[in-house]
């Protein structure tokens, strides 16, 4: 999508968008003969102004939407987000291919935003809210499915800032798009050599800032990681590690570590119907550090980021692994399999013991579609977040919510702290109290936790990676849940 300023309305555009406040008692701006009819239809109680609520209309033969903005004390950067984000989908179910609006005009001086951030929170919104997944799609189908070409807002100051702004957005948000694509591509195209060329190729475009190191099975079994190899023993395709290195700093490290299944079926403990056909998604983690590598690549951020990403497949067949079976991990714990399909936390744990151990990183954090436990808990809107280093959890949640990408601190409690021992081995990757499923999300992020000796940890469980539903700006499937809450995180601190 193009997004162009421009000091008025633009009435050569497809479709006109302007906005109204609550509070705004003229409606005779920008379009007097608007004013009466609207008037009309507030007193008809067809239009209220309310925060997203949209009046459709025509004037002089252009098809005109008004939408509401709500209370001006209300506003914040997410509204700003699914304001935009309404533009969008108005213009897409108008079947219109661009739009003109005061969107930015209004909103500016009344956001609780300076010029920059409005910009940055526009052009996510009009960005996400214009993806759409299409590879797959016939001519015929693809009809139903055109994305807007052209946003044009109305901008009557100095636009540097602002436009500044829009350009951060657009590279938060296109990173955001690019794991979004990552994750909606099925199982039998996105494998672990696939998810290698994708980081080739980010490496490739910033090659004196990107270093990508791959480990492949020999590697693996020469350095004892076992855990992600257990998992990857009955596919087909081979397991790896990859490591992106951004040296955008000389500074100790940060460390992310996604997670990164390319199928899941949960191996002898077989996910049911109804569960495994969305199973692709689980790589979601190792996506989401993909693409918040890319971003920081491309933002220039003076940081110094490693991105760990463990592949494979949990899959069944003569040689893979079974329930009972007992692996050694990387850092020399050893892992009794309570359930096969708890294997997230097991390929994680030999990425996160290999990350401390070779880069002694300041920060580690891991992103992993680790549990439905966490579904059940928050459902689609929130990442479960967790650990033990409070200031980091706070810079964690702060993000999340300035990003729209949130996360919510579950408690960490010491009671929970050897809910993962084993009984014939030193951990379980089940756990080994009560009925064995309580505070599933908690005593997975303790598994992990284990295998973090020095650094400052947190681990955020991405339960919104994969929506069956459309939501504001984001539409049904795969959200790339992780990407902006990590660059906030990184932008902020």
């Amino acid at each position: 999508m193009k997004i162009t300023t421009k000091p008025e309305l633009d009435l050569t555009a497809d479709l006109i968008i302007i906005g109204f406040f609550e509070e705004d008692a003229n409606h005779s701006k920008p379009f007097p003969e608007l004013a009466s009819e609207l008037s009309g239809a507030i007193k008809q109680k067809l239009f209220s102004k309310k925060f997203g609520e949209i009046y459709s209309t025509k004037l002089k033969d252009k098809k005109l939407l008004v939408l509401g903005l709500g209370k001006k004390k209300e506003l914040d950067a997410e509204k700003i987000r699914r304001l935009f984000g309404k533009a969008v989908s108005g213009t897409k179910s108008a079947k219109l291919e661009s739009f003109s609006s005061n969107l930015a005009e209004k909103l500016k001086g009344n956001a609780p935003v300076n010029e920059t951030d409005l910009g940055r929170s526009a052009a996510e919104g009009l960005l996400l809210s214009n993806y759409n997944f299409t590879k797959y799609l016939s001519k015929e189908k693809l009809e139903n499915k055109k994305a807007v070409t052209e946003a044009i807002l109305q901008w009557t100051a100095v636009p540097k800032l602002f436009q500044e702004g829009l350009g951060v957005g657009r590279i938060i948000a296109e990173a955001t798009n690019f794991t979004r694509d990552l994750v909606n591509e099925p199982a039998n195209v996105v494998n672990s050599v696939y998810l290698e060329n994708a980081a080739k190729k980010i490496a490739a475009k910033h090659p004196s800032q990107l270093q990508l190191k791959v480990l492949n099975q020999a590697e693996l079994e020469k350095l004892g990681m076992n855990a992600l190899l257990g998992v990857n023993a009955g596919s087909a395709n081979p397991a790896k590690l990859l490591i992106l290195e951004y040296k955008g700093s000389s500074g100790k490290p940060v460390a992310l570590v996604g997670k990164g299944v390319t199928f899941d079926s949960g191996g002898y403990n077989l996910k049911p119907t109804k569960y495994i056909e969305e199973m692709k998604d689980d790589m979601s983690g190792a996506g989401a550090v993909l693409g918040t590598i890319k971003a920081a690549a491309e933002l220039g951020l003076k940081k110094h980021l490693i991105g760990v990403m463990p592949l494979c497949e949990n899959m069944v067949n003569g040689a893979a692994q079974k329930p009972g079976d007992i692996v050694k991990a990387y850092n020399g714990k050893t892992i009794e399999i309570g359930n096969t399909d708890a294997e997230g936390r097991l390929i994680l744990a030999d990425a996160l013991a290999y990350v401390e151990d070779k880069y002694q990183p300041e920060i580690i954090i891991d992103l992993a579609t680790l549990t439905g436990a966490c579904i059940v808990a928050l459902g689609y809107y929130s990442a479960g977040l967790m650990g033990k280093d409070e200031k980091l959890l706070e810079e964690i949640k702060t993000a999340g919510e300035d990003s729209g990408d949130r996360a919510w601190i579950l408690p960490f409690y010491e009671d929970y702290q050897d809910w993962m021992d084993g009984s014939i081995s030193d951990l379980n990757n089940i756990s080994t109290k009560g009925k064995g499923f309580e505070a599933g999300s908690i005593t997975g992020g303790v598994f992990l936790s284990k295998f973090v000796d020095k650094a400052r940890w947190a681990h955020l469980d991405l339960s919104g990676a994969f929506w069956p539903i459309s939501h504001e700006y984001l539409d049904k499937g795969a959200t790339g849940s992780g990407v902006r809450i990590m660059i906030y995180y990184l932008l902020n601190n």
